[in-house]
């Protein structure tokens, strides 16, 4: 099994992945269903590795390109790129670590948002729970971040296909968790400012969007809306309409941004704005 500080190894590249790696053989193992054992991967280099069969250096540069791109804290709406990270993560996915779980979760909660069919969405989000949920229960000393934040979008998701079988409250609680384990990840803020928001806390969402933006101003046109939305819920009208006319002017980075654009028009027309008052500069 990975040590507690393999989160820290994952991001300091190859060489420091494969030092890691030394620490348990069935990782070897996995990456290509041959033996290898646990000197094989001792600290490698990438001068070492190039000395590797082929196979072997193409199934542990594959896992390491996975790993560090499924750390990532934006979402992910490459089919491709989930198709090559469930294949590389899918070779080790026997091995009981928090950080391969919570990111194979991650694939499967991706690819469920991803996918036209309930059924198939149901599924992956189920096996994504399941995934997570491992992750939890190796969670090192430490704790991570990543397995309480994807653990608590699947059950977000999984309540909108299935709102009998989950508990809203109990994807707040890990997102709180989240947030505190990574104060650095500005979507953990806007999750758990949307759920406040929902449930009409609006005092407590509305802080929780201006610190996403404090980390990182501008990255989300959702988070954009939803703080404009929570202004408005907190009586700040001008504040408000500041808010969403940015968020027409911020560039989409993915389906949650291009929603945000079309329900920040809407709000800015309960608000008494007139098309052209929003709309001017735009294009």
């Amino acid at each position: 099994m990975f040590s507690s500080s393999i989160c820290k190894t994952f991001q300091k590249g190859p060489t420091m992945f494969r030092r890691a790696a030394s620490s348990f053989g069935k990782v070897a193992t996995g990456l290509a269903g041959a033996q290898l054992g646990t000197a094989a991967v001792v600290a490698l280099t990438d001068k070492e590795l190039g000395k590797k069969p082929e196979w072997y250096q193409n199934a542990v540069r594959s896992l390491e390109s996975s790993l560090k791109r499924l750390s990532k804290k934006g979402f992910i709406e490459s089919e491709s790129c989930l198709n090559d990270a469930q294949d590389a993560l899918g070779r080790v996915s026997d091995i009981h670590n928090c950080e391969i779980q919570w990111r194979l979760a991650r694939v499967y909660a991706e690819k469920a948002a991803l996918s036209k069919c309930a059924h198939e969405k149901a599924h992956l989000l189920h096996d994504a729970k399941a995934a997570a949920k491992r992750a939890l229960a190796v969670e090192p000393a430490k704790g991570s971040a990543g397995a309480h934040k994807w653990y608590a979008i699947t059950v977000i998701r999984l309540h909108e296909l299935e709102p009998k079988t989950t508990n809203l409250d109990d994807a707040v609680k890990h997102l709180e968790i989240a947030t505190k384990k990574d104060p650095s990840d500005p979507y953990s803020f806007t999750l758990l400012g949307i759920q406040q928001y929902n449930n009409k806390d609006y005092k407590e969402a509305l802080e929780n969007f201006q610190k996403a933006e404090t980390i990182k101003a501008g990255f989300s046109a959702n988070n954009k809306y939803y703080l404009g939305a929570a202004l408005k819920a907190n009586g700040k009208k001008d504040e408000a309409i500041k808010s969403l006319k940015e968020v027409l002017v911020t560039v989409p980075t993915g389906e949650f941004d291009g929603k945000a654009k079309f329900l920040a028009k809407g709000l800015l027309a309960q608000l008494g704005l007139k098309p052209e008052e929003y709309e001017v500069g735009e294009f």
